[in-house]
């Protein structure tokens, strides 16, 4: 959404080579690093067998590590998102919310149906599509006003995502198990539950911002520091996570499971971030984060 706002709105008329050459140039160095290094460590960390096949299968299945599928999702939006903007400036509002709304509600069929029986299958050619009605919401909701907007349309969401828990939770209960339900059922990005709450939280913060002062000095300048180097904690993450699972492993469930919900996060985010400070500050190597 965030991607959506920043990037469908052109002021400018930036041509679709001018826009594919920056941003393809941005993001192409992550791509081949962070696909390639975590290759390795599914290697001599996770002990997996790695043959070309099953390297380039991971790829196409946007999978060389958990968390690259966004990294491996976003230059496919970059493609589609000069004629996006064609198709923003030129259809109305509720042509636009009507395309969000057929979207979301293709996937809100597809998504359990995949995850339930077809192994949550994608490939890097097409596992962007559906994510073209999370740019356009982004779109969409700096330009909606906020008194303009009934609140029947929060209890009809509220009802949906109930009526989407009642029907599907025994489904997926019953098929994958426990240990399964919560990620595959309720963590799928394109569940009621994930749509509603995305759009509202997004909305929200949106309008905070709105009302809040600019910042200056030293606050203004944290801030963009941080943004900086978002790119980095999140292609990184998993590794601190590991070191710190393999680090604590010896402490007891109860110690576990309060240091997973406290302290753990917070000093992966710390840690990532002052790693990511420090590569941003060295020539050449800054590209594989920025």
């Amino acid at each position: 959404m965030i991607s959506g706002t920043l990037l469908l709105n052109d002021p400018k008329n930036e041509s679709a080579t001018a826009f594919y050459k920056k941003r393809m140039h941005r993001i192409g160095v992550p791509v081949i690093f962070w696909t390639a290094l975590f290759l390795v460590i599914r290697v001599v960390v996770d002990k997996e067998e790695m043959t070309v096949l099953r390297a380039a299968e991971l790829i196409f299945t946007a999978d060389p590590y958990y968390h690259l599928w966004y990294v491996w999702m976003i230059p496919a939006l970059y493609l589609v998102t000069p004629p996006l903007r064609v198709f923003v400036k030129h259809s109305t509002s509720a042509q636009r919310i009507l395309l969000i709304a057929i979207i979301f509600l293709l996937m809100g069929i597809y998504s359990p149906i995949n995850n339930l029986y077809l192994g949550n299958k994608r490939t890097i050619f097409t596992m962007f599509i559906p994510y073209v009605a999370w740019c356009l919401a982004g779109y969409e909701i700096v330009r909606a006003d906020p008194r303009k907007t009934p609140f029947k349309y929060l209890l009809i969401a509220v009802a949906i995502c109930a009526g989407y828990i009642t029907l599907l939770a025994f489904p997926f209960i019953d098929r994958l198990g426990d240990s399964k339900t919560i990620f595959n059922f309720l963590y799928d990005g394109f569940s009621p539950p994930q749509v509603a709450l995305g759009i509202g939280i997004f909305w929200a913060a949106y309008l905070i911002g709105q009302r809040a002062r600019p910042l200056k000095g030293i606050p203004k300048t944290a801030v963009e520091w941080m943004a900086s180097t978002t790119l980095g904690i999140y292609l990184m993450h998993p590794l601190m996570l590991a070191f710190m699972r393999y680090k604590f492993a010896d402490e007891s469930s109860e110690e576990g499971l309060l240091f997973t919900l406290t302290v753990g996060p917070l000093a992966a985010f710390l840690a990532c971030y002052l790693v990511s400070s420090l590569i941003l500050n060295i020539p050449y190597l800054k590209r594989i984060i920025s």
